[in-house]
């Protein structure tokens, strides 16, 4: 396990960047989704032209909100420094799979599952947690993951695999803002796995990616048991 305890605040002016640039985006971002409203109850009216606009309007509309959301996100994991004793992971991951749902059925994505174990995490930052290792794993184009977890004299260890882009060999996989894997329709603004890591570091934990002979990707995670 890690030592040292939670993540501070701030770090390099991340955060503070992240939270403005969020609010920012998010005030443009609910322009653009409110005029696209407006225009599809006229779609029937609209010439071919229009339509095809309105469709490109619709998926830069929802493109730049996951970008507001990656970056609250951000933000967040490490200004909430209350962390509750227990999160039951099954139920983390069961949430993060409803929420990610639509975009699971439209990649035609397997998720394949195992038990977890509850962990020594806010609940909060679990379903965070699942969701950005999904949100990273599809942005990379996989079809497949698969999700397990066991609980060992040391604490407890999650392990996700997946089939997409693996990382470059040289890049680091937790760099906000690098984009280390793929460059999928599913990309947010680059910070997913800095996301993953800061919730389980934060919580004195560990987290590593390697990638496999057969080309799959592995991110392997380390927390202490539930209390």
């Amino acid at each position: 396990m890690t030592a040292g305890g939670p993540v501070p605040p701030a770090q390099d002016g991340l955060e503070a960047f992240a939270a403005l640039a969020a609010h920012q985006l998010g005030e443009a971002v609910a322009l653009m989704r409110g005029a696209a409203s407006v225009l599809e109850d006229e779609r029937s009216r609209l010439p071919p032209g229009a339509q095809d606009a309105l469709r490109a309007l619709n998926a830069g509309g929802e493109r730049a909100q996951r970008y507001v959301d990656d970056l609250l996100d951000l933000a967040r994991v490490s200004s909430e420094l209350e962390l509750p004793a227990a999160a039951e992971l099954d139920l983390a991951l069961d949430a993060a799979a409803a929420d990610l749902e639509p975009l699971l059925v439209k990649g035609r994505v397997e998720l394949q599952r195992e038990p977890l174990p509850p962990a020594a995490l806010d609940p909060r930052d679990a379903q965070r947690l699942f969701t950005h290792l999904l949100r990273s794993a599809m942005a990379a184009g996989a079809t497949r993951m698969a999700v397990g977890g066991a609980v060992d004299a040391e604490g407890v260890s999650v392990e996700m695999l997946d089939d997409g882009t693996p990382a470059a060999e040289a890049a680091d996989p937790f760099a906000p803002f690098a984009r280390p894997r793929g460059r999928g329709p599913l990309l947010g603004a680059g910070v997913s796995m800095a996301i993953c890591a800061r919730i389980v570091r934060r919580h004195g934990g560990d987290i590593a990616t390697a990638t496999r002979p057969d080309g799959a990707t592995v991110v392997t995670i380390r927390l202490a048991s539930a209390a």
